[in-house]
């Protein structure tokens, strides 16, 4: 009797250990034959240009955007972005658990790579069933292009709000200026306002276009990009939208 109860201890850690062992290498398999099935993405440039030639705008090298207006998007939208290779695991484990504890489908957690491929190759699709494509496109990108090119055309690409699409329109449309001549105050604004651009629109809703620009700010604070001092000197600048 204790001889069988040894043995089916050994055969159930036996099955543990195998199943252990394999998952990594399915999912490696699953991973590398995603890869294969999911469309290229070398016509992700092309892909921007398009959309800013369709708006009437015009892309803005990264070298023409101002370091704090790249530093606060990345703040507020994905702060390990040079760190992650297109997929942000920690921010993608908190998004499953916070999905699972509200029954829904896999929202949030998303990297400036994956918000790319949404808006370039998924039309925009928010739905959370289509994430492991979205997933697979973004480690293609991210093995494709280096993360300044990645970086400037998601700049160019995403909408802003009130007609302006790209960081150009956008620099114009709201303070009449080159992205090169924004300060923190208005960089900092700018950055906030691609997730939501019609809540955020300076024009409509200064009030809440303000406190994201104050949690942009606070953001930069906290990773290290600005001084707390200089986040509360921007926030206080008159930038021409005063919340009423």
């Amino acid at each position: 009797m204790r001889a069988s109860r040894r043995t089916r201890r050994q055969q159930v850690i036996a099955v543990i250990v195998a199943t252990a062992l394999g998952l990594p290498a399915l999912l490696g398999l699953a991973t590398a034959i995603g890869l294969i099935v999911t469309p290229s993405v070398d016509d992700m440039p092309r892909r921007v240009d398009a959309i800013l030639g369709a708006h009437g705008g015009t892309r803005v090298p990264l070298a023409d955007v101002p370091d704090q207006l790249s530093e606060a998007l990345i703040a507020i939208e994905d702060e390990r972005f040079y760190a992650h290779r297109g997929i942000d695991t920690q921010g993608l484990i908190r998004a499953v658990l916070t999905d699972l504890y509200h029954h829904r489908a896999l929202e949030g957690g998303s990297t400036l790579t994956q918000q790319l491929i949404k808006l370039l190759y998924l039309n925009n699709n928010d739905d959370g069933w289509r994430k492991p494509q979205d997933l697979l496109l973004a480690l293609k990108l991210e093995s494709r292009f280096d993360k300044h090119t990645i970086l400037e055309n998601y700049l160019n690409a995403v909408y802003y709000g009130h007609g302006a699409y790209g960081v150009g329109e956008a620099s114009a449309v709201y303070f009449h200026e080159m992205p090169a001549r924004l300060d923190l105050a208005r960089a900092s604004m700018l950055a906030g306002l691609p997730q939501a651009p019609s809540f955020y629109d300076l024009y409509r809703n200064p009030c809440s276009a303000r406190a994201r620009q104050f949690n942009v700010l606070a953001q930069m604070a906290h990773d290290g990009y600005i001084s707390q001092e200089a986040a509360a000197r921007a926030y206080n600048e008159p930038i021409g939208y005063p919340c009423k």
